[in-house]
């Protein structure tokens, strides 16, 4: 894939990330460039940078995976490390997600189980996600890694008291894991409320579900279209 398109992708998960609300004015999404060790990402917040949804394409910045910048004029940031660590430890991921979003963290914070209950979520989300327990900054490589070793071979992970990761294959489909991880947190949290044993999907029901729903393109679709309404209606 071509850097523009990839620098519109994760413009565009700015957008829809602030659009769902798993997003303030912190948080980021980033995309590995196919064919090297170079990642872009949106940059640190500053007196220009504000929200994610304020972002520009050309705003985003290029790092290696050492966090230095390589193409742009912002500064990367803080937390870059975040996505280098993790792409260095794993070649198979080239998006991640990195929110605060409220009901996934809060279950981090409190342990509870984000399990597969609902049928649409459950196929991204097909069991609770590791916890890495700690809630500093992830501003230096040592804590990358540490991430990155909780994280494994997930698709996500908790940064307890923090936020999560949504690491994949394509930046579709770490924002839609990222929002689908949002509804099951929501509904762990209520049944958590109730004392209530949630009905859990099982792994041949997600099985079948996978060959049922469509992928990952009309979910994008979807939200992208909300995220573009919302901002034409504030003009």
């Amino acid at each position: 894939m071509r850097e523009a398109r990839l620098r519109e992708l994760v413009w565009q998960a700015g957008r829809i990330l602030d659009r769902l609300g798993l997003v303030d004015y912190l948080g980021h999404t980033s995309a590995r460039i196919p064919g090297t060790d170079r990642v872009i990402v949106k940059p640190k917040h500053s007196p220009k940078i504000r929200g994610m949804a304020s972002l520009r394409p050309d705003d985003l910045v290029v790092v290696d995976l050492d966090g230095n910048l390589a193409d742009g004029e912002h500064r990367p940031p803080a937390e870059v490390f975040i996505h280098t660590e993790i792409y260095r430890a794993r070649p198979d991921v080239t998006a991640i997600v990195h929110t605060h979003q409220p009901a996934a963290t809060t279950a981090g914070v409190l342990g509870v189980p984000i399990l597969p209950t609902l049928h649409v979520p459950a196929t991204f989300v097909p069991a609770d996600p590791p916890t890495w327990p700690c809630p500093l900054l992830v501003d230096n490589p040592a804590r990358g890694r540490e991430l990155a070793e909780h994280l494994g071979d997930q698709r996500f992970c908790h940064l307890q008291g923090h936020g999560i990761v949504s690491v994949a294959g394509d930046v579709r489909e770490a924002v839609v894991g990222a929002a689908m991880l949002e509804q099951l947190a929501e509904v762990a949290l209520r049944a958590e409320q109730t004392g209530r044993t949630p009905r859990v999907i099982t792994d041949a029901e997600i099985a079948v579900l996978r060959g049922q729903l469509a992928g990952v393109d009309g979910r994008w679709a979807y939200y992208l279209d909300l995220a573009n309404s919302a901002i034409s209606s504030s003009v």
